[in-house]
């Protein structure tokens, strides 16, 4: 005979009959998305707790599956606010894109974009210290010269010679058809980004070490 308590932890078979469905239809929809998809739907995922997330995000004619936007602002004050010692401001704007194969001159556009169009999103004000403007290219495969430009690739712009701070261009690269150890790539400044990219490729493997 079983007590009240006992009857309160274990569900009857009608209700876990009708989370059955639900179950199903999550499993059916992660069966339906390609590995690109579902990376990127963890990568989005993963920023939503300290960025403010865009999914479908269109600048200037060009659509990206995702953007995630950090803006974050620091003061110090002397006793009263009207003393204000320094403030600054550090953002970063990440852009997602999904591609079947990274070749150099597609890949030389999307720098050439980053450096035109998504660096008007800047804003340097007097308090602003930097704004990083970064990318995620998700490739199902990436040419060797593709991924040697990517690595190699540096920019940074100052504005007023660094009185108001700096952007950096911080890239990174997946390519899943490549080895689990080598299908994240970077260039020096997207190297804190490609840790994250890193982290959510292959979550389940990672919890079973």
């Amino acid at each position: 005979m079983q007590d009240a308590n006992s009857q309160q932890l274990c569900p009857s078979s009608e209700e876990s009959q009708k989370d059955q469905p639900t179950m199903a239809a999550e499993d059916s929809e992660q069966r339906e998305l390609t590995k690109a998809q579902l990376l990127l739907k963890r990568l989005l995922a993963a920023h939503e707790t300290w960025y403010d997330v865009t999914r479908g995000y269109t600048l200037a004619g060009r659509t990206f599956p995702g953007l995630a936007a950090y803006h974050e602002y620091g003061e110090q004050y002397v006793l009263v606010k009207r003393a204000k010692l320094w403030a600054v401001g550090q953002h970063e704007y990440i852009f997602f894109d999904i591609v079947d194969r990274l070749e150099e001159e597609a890949f030389q556009d999307t720098v050439q974009f980053l450096k035109t169009e998504a660096l008007k999103l800047v804003d340097p004000v007097p308090d602003h210290m930097s704004t990083n403007i970064s990318m995620v290219l998700i490739a199902e495969s990436i040419s060797d010269e593709a991924a040697k430009v990517l690595r190699k690739t540096s920019f940074r712009k100052n504005y007023m010679f660094g009185i108001r701070g700096w952007s950096d261009l911080c890239l990174v690269g997946v390519d899943l058809s490549a080895e689990p150890r080598k299908q994240v790539i970077s260039n020096a400044a997207g190297k804190k980004l490609a840790k994250t990219v890193a982290a959510n490729l292959n979550p389940a493997a990672k919890r079973k070490k």
